[in-house]
């Protein structure tokens, strides 16, 4: 015999003696602490015993179960679940649902022992928190008639004599010879019952989390020492379910924090603001359930405008990539403006809702919650440059744990995020021109062998594309060299505008120099942009303040790069040769290297 099933005996032989009631009374509290012990070293199924770390299965589309971390609703019948939750590499939904099998297994064993202790009871009910303040259900039965009870019995406000244990101040129910009119509600069929003992569970601050029932087709079954019994039976019912879910709550926790740590030593592996992007989205994706996850990114701060670079779940559609400026009335624009978290719940009305972005979304009303926790470089930035924005279609849903874990990921991703666009800042300083930000010819040549060694592969031809303000030392002469600079600028403006943007490459080469590269181009797209590129610059007006605007033109020299061509240098130096030939020829206008194919003067 374990040493679980001793407890248990001697807990019987207690509480068969304090049933005798008189001087035999005082032995409840013995017996209820032997069954506790019983109940906590009673063997261990294999999959109850602990809770393991769970592997993530990709292939998997398990959802967390919405449980309240300050443990108030251990007993609750249901399990609401986010519908959106993406994978959690610790299943968070497994282990409360371990947690709730050792509950209900306990509840179980409370019973069985009722059972044995009590030999005239009829049926041992435990009903638990339906969800509402003012509704049980049931949870857990024993009884001589298996087949007739309603597993889907509530008890509610208008449920007779059992309603009675939903209201304050009612410590029991002690009937002796009870005629019943109506049928209890677990019962399928009218049972005439004539006995009715029942406690309500409570918490430590005497909140009515469900009860326990016990009925007796015999008058005067019951006494005040099965009273007795019971009320010290539903405090070790809590205190045994509270340790459960409080052992389930503190794993959780301690692996949502450990999985923190190690997303940190990711950070500082990472060099690109993109990449601190997605392990953002990746972290939150793991560790916080919701129904829409939206990040927003402050990445034009001159401008005060920015974007959403992620978001999944309910009506995501939407926000994906949409654009929004500190001028919007969004409450997660707001939350990144102020840099100060936001946490507001909703009531199901129309008129409750607020906006998120601004006021052309889309409204979706089964969102209840949100909480936003803006990302900031520095802690008392005025404006932060990220938010994390979270929903959630349950009012409760996000409680102190949630929020003390991603605000402690905040200040982690804030510090990489500022290192990454250091990074990027430094690498941009070294690969780009300063005046332009277009490539510098350091970066140009990488650029070119790069290309190349695509076109070879997938055998496309790469149109090379030299030019050359003309007169432009005139200009500086004339105007001094911050209107020169602001020719520059323009020109290079005019240049990215006509070639494709995420395709070919364009590059400050020099002074007043530019070089193109068309990726994947033909001899007369070659031509035909160039061509464009010469009338948008001769285009342009820059203002000297004089009567009229500056005009300026360029000169082009082209190359076609075929496959067989394998040099890149000598490419440029070919197109600057046909740049040579345009000047020479009179300026403004294009040559193509060899074939001398020039295009017209003047637009």
């Amino acid at each position: 015999m374990s040493v679980s099933e001793i407890l248990f005996v001697v807990a019987g032989a207690l509480l068969g003696l304090a049933f005798q009631g008189g001087m035999f009374l005082f032995l409840i509290p013995f017996a209820v602490v032997a069954f506790s012990l019983a109940v906590m070293n009673r063997p261990n199924s294999p999959n109850t015993s602990v809770i393991p770390v769970i592997k993530r299965d990709k292939r998997s589309t398990a959802l967390t179960p919405v449980v309240s971390p300050d443990i108030r609703n251990e007993f609750t019948n249901d399990v609401k679940l986010e519908t959106n939750e993406p994978n959690s590499s610790l299943r968070v939904n497994q282990i409360w649902s371990r947690a709730n099998s050792d509950v209900d297994k306990t509840f179980g064993d409370i019973l069985r022992c009722l059972r044995l202790l009590m030999p005239d009871a009829n049926t041992f009910t435990i009903f638990t928190n339906g969800g509402s303040p003012n509704e049980f259900r049931l949870r857990a039965f024993q009884s001589d008639v298996q087949n007739f009870i309603d597993s889907s019995a509530k008890i509610t406000e208008n449920t007779g004599i059992l309603s009675q244990l939903l209201r304050p101040g009612v410590s029991r129910i002690l009937e002796g010879d009870l005629l019943v009119s109506k049928r209890l509600p677990y019962y399928i069929e009218n049972r005439r019952i004539r006995s009715l003992i029942g406690v309500p569970l409570l918490d430590r601050d005497e909140r009515r989390l469900g009860a326990i029932l016990v009925d007796s087709l015999r008058p005067n079954a019951f006494k005040e020492p099965e009273a007795q019994a019971l009320t010290f039976m539903s405090h070790v019912m809590y205190m045994l379910s509270f340790k459960s879910f409080v052992s389930a709550q503190n794993y959780i926790e301690q692996q949502q924090f450990s999985v923190l740590y190690r997303y940190q030593r990711k950070f500082f592996q990472t060099m690109t603001v993109k990449d601190i992007y997605k392990q953002m989205f990746e972290y939150v994706k793991e560790n916080m359930p919701f129904d829409r996850l939206t990040i927003l990114a402050l990445d034009n701060p001159k401008e005060c405008s920015g974007r959403v670079v992620y978001c999944v779940g309910m009506d995501s559609e939407q926000f994906v990539d949409k654009k929004f400026t500190l001028s919007d009335k969004g409450i997660f624009v707001l939350a990144l403006m102020r840099n100060r978290p936001v946490f507001r719940s909703f009531t199901s009305g129309y008129a409750d809702y607020v906006p998120r972005l601004n006021d052309s979304e889309k409204r979706n009303m089964e969102l209840r919650q949100l909480f936003v926790m803006p990302v900031a470089s520095e802690p008392d930035a005025k404006t932060a440059e990220l938010a994390i924005c979270l929903e959630s279609r349950y009012t409760n849903r996000y409680q102190d744990h949630e929020k003390k874990l991603l605000k402690a990921f905040a200040g982690v991703a804030g510090f990489a995020y500022a290192r990454a666009r250091q990074v990027e800042k430094d690498k941009d300083l070294a690969t780009r021109d300063g005046l332009t930000g277009l490539m510098n010819h350091r970066s140009l040549q990488e650029a070119l062998r790069t290309e190349k060694v695509r076109a070879d592969r997938k055998k496309y031809n790469i149109g090379v594309l030299m030019m050359d303000i003309d007169h432009f030392k005139s200009v500086n002469d004339t105007y001094g060299h911050p209107v020169g600079d602001e020719v520059i600028k323009g020109i290079a403006t005019a240049i990215s505008g006509e070639i494709r943007k995420e395709i070919d490459v364009v590059a400050r080469y020099g002074g007043e120099e530019f070089v193109v590269a068309l990726v994947d181009t033909t001899p007369e797209g070659m031509i035909e942009t160039a061509e464009r590129i010469r009338k948008a610059v001769g285009k342009l007006e820059f203002n000297v303040h004089l009567t009229d605007p500056l005009r300026v033109t360029v000169s082009i020299g082209a190359f076609l790069v075929k496959p067989e061509f394998s040099d890149m240098k000598k490419a440029v130096n070919n197109a600057d040769q046909a740049l040579y030939k345009a000047k020479d020829g009179g300026r403004n206008q294009v040559v193509r290297f060899e074939t001398v194919e020039t295009g017209t003067v003047g637009d």
